[in-house]
């Protein structure tokens, strides 16, 4: 019992000392914004909200964390703190690697949460966290940019457009967009309240558009497409193309066509 005591209590000391804690960063920043300005949202792989609400400035709150131990996580969490920048037209919130690590750098998690002001540009870039925007953006134009996150949209806005790889682009608008412009790899793609063109091309998810009111291009491998048309211009031009999927076109009533179908 004098031999087996000592190592009982080493045994307990080390696994103390292999606990693992968490390291956290949380940042806030506030800019004076005009309208006519772009945000610019560089991030890796950070899920991304953000709320429009009347006022004059936006305000960013950028957290980072890792459940680890050691100092790799303290050094990965530097290597992701965030930058604000106002460049005049465009005010900057990066949160991306600012150099390399050893291979066994913690698996880091991330947020960033935005509330701004109408009538300001959208621009967001995230490797592989979720996209989701909310409110009315007035005469603003939304760009998203993920990798294999997804991408959601209810509100309104001038324009919208996205590119991603693997996740699924759904947009809700409350007037019908000046522009819907979607890419994605293999997501689905789906647009509410309309808009005056649209351009969709999913290489194997599904494409759902409502509500058009003019030109309308479509491409998928192997999805189906459903598009659906509240009125439309005599000069319009719809361009609907599936490698294996159905096309199913609603026009509204009395609509004189011309063109081919080829299957």
């Amino acid at each position: 019992m004098q031999i087996i005591r000592p190592l009982v209590l080493i045994a307990a000391l080390m696994a103390a000392t292999l606990v693992h804690a968490d390291v956290e960063l949380r940042q806030e920043h506030t800019f004076d914004a005009r309208p006519g300005q772009t945000l610019v949202i560089d991030v890796a792989f950070h899920r991304v909200d953000v709320l429009v609400q009347p006022g004059s400035t936006v305000h960013a709150v950028v957290e980072l964390s890792t459940r680890s131990s050691g100092g790799s996580a303290e050094r990965a969490i530097e290597a992701y703190r965030p930058v604000f920048e106002d460049k005049g037209d465009t005010l900057l919130i990066r949160s991306v690697r600012k150099r390399s690590w050893s291979w066994k750098s913690p698996n880091l998690k991330g947020s960033v949460t935005i509330t701004m002001p109408p009538d300001l540009d959208l621009s967001v870039d995230s490797s592989s966290g979720s996209i989701t925007i909310e409110g009315d953006l007035g005469d603003g134009e939304v760009s998203c940019d993920a990798s294999s996150g997804s991408v959601t949209a209810d509100g309104a806005m001038r324009s919208f457009r996205s590119d991603t790889s693997s996740g699924s682009t759904r947009v809700s608008v409350s007037r019908p967009l000046e522009l819907f412009s979607a890419d994605s790899s293999s997501g689905s793609i789906r647009l509410e309240g309309g808009a005056r063109e649209a351009r969709a091309d999913a290489s194997s998810g599904s494409i759902w558009l409502a509500g058009l009111l003019g030109d309308a291009v479509m491409d998928t491998s192997s999805g189906s497409i459903t598009a659906q048309w509240d009125a439309i211009p005599p000069d319009a031009v719809i361009e609907a193309g599936a490698s294996s999927g159905s096309i199913t076109i609603r026009l509204p009533a009395g609509t004189v066509l011309s063109g081919t179908v080829d299957t």
